[in-house]
């Protein structure tokens, strides 16, 4: 009983020292068609691992998918109208979440160091002249971005890329992060974050 006790003992005070040991930790988002992923890569102690985390679906009603069904033919083309609807979808999931992205924001300026930071967007729209109009409109707000997270953390190293496609209609959206924290972080950052991510997954409309 004794021997059992001091073995627990050690490993909760080992998983404990390791909450507080830095590590580095990688965050993952795809979008490609139809295919959504959001994966969280972790390293502790030289060792990898890869978590997937489940992206909430709105459940709608038989209205909203009745609804939603005659409209496929329409919503499978990338226009210039959609893509415009998904710009408006990312403003209105900001102007909703804003308190929230800025308090993880906040969180993350303190506890966390960001090496690196992938953002890759590749679309086409229904017509090439609007898809090179949307093509300048992307990049800036895409550099904007990327160039505010870069002054509140001065990143090591940023990969930007907006590449249209002047020959088929499509919306890819490639985000990827590596940072440097503490595993005790993780939760409280992780969950505040999901609940954003699947706000704006639904403002935009990727389905």
């Amino acid at each position: 009983m004794i021997i059992f006790a001091v073995t627990a003992s050690i490993l909760i005070l080992i998983i404990f020292a390791l909450l507080f040991f830095k590590m580095q930790a990688g965050i993952e988002y795809l979008h490609s068609g139809k295919e959504q992923k959001l994966i969280v890569h972790l390293r502790l102690l030289g060792i990898p691992i890869k978590i997937r985390i489940p992206l909430n679906k709105k459940k709608k009603s038989k209205k909203e998918l009745k609804k939603a069904e005659n409209k496929k033919q329409s919503k499978k083309r990338l226009t210039f109208s959609r893509f415009k609807k998904i710009c408006s979808g990312i403003y209105s999931a900001y102007s909703e979440s804003k308190n929230d992205i800025k308090e993880i924001l906040s969180d993350l300026r303190q506890k966390i160091e960001f090496k690196t930071v992938d953002f890759k967007v590749h679309f086409g729209l229904s017509d090439a002249a609007k898809t090179g109009i949307a093509t300048g409109a992307a990049w800036t707000s895409s550099s904007c971005l990327v160039s505010v997270i870069n002054q509140m953390f001065g990143i090591k190293k940023i990969d930007l890329n907006v590449t249209p496609d002047f020959n088929r209609e499509c919306f890819n959206l490639y985000i990827k992060s590596i940072l440097i924290l503490r595993p005790v972080h993780i939760i409280s950052i992780g969950f505040k974050a999901l609940k954003i991510v699947n706000l704006f997954i639904e403002r935009m409309d990727l389905e």
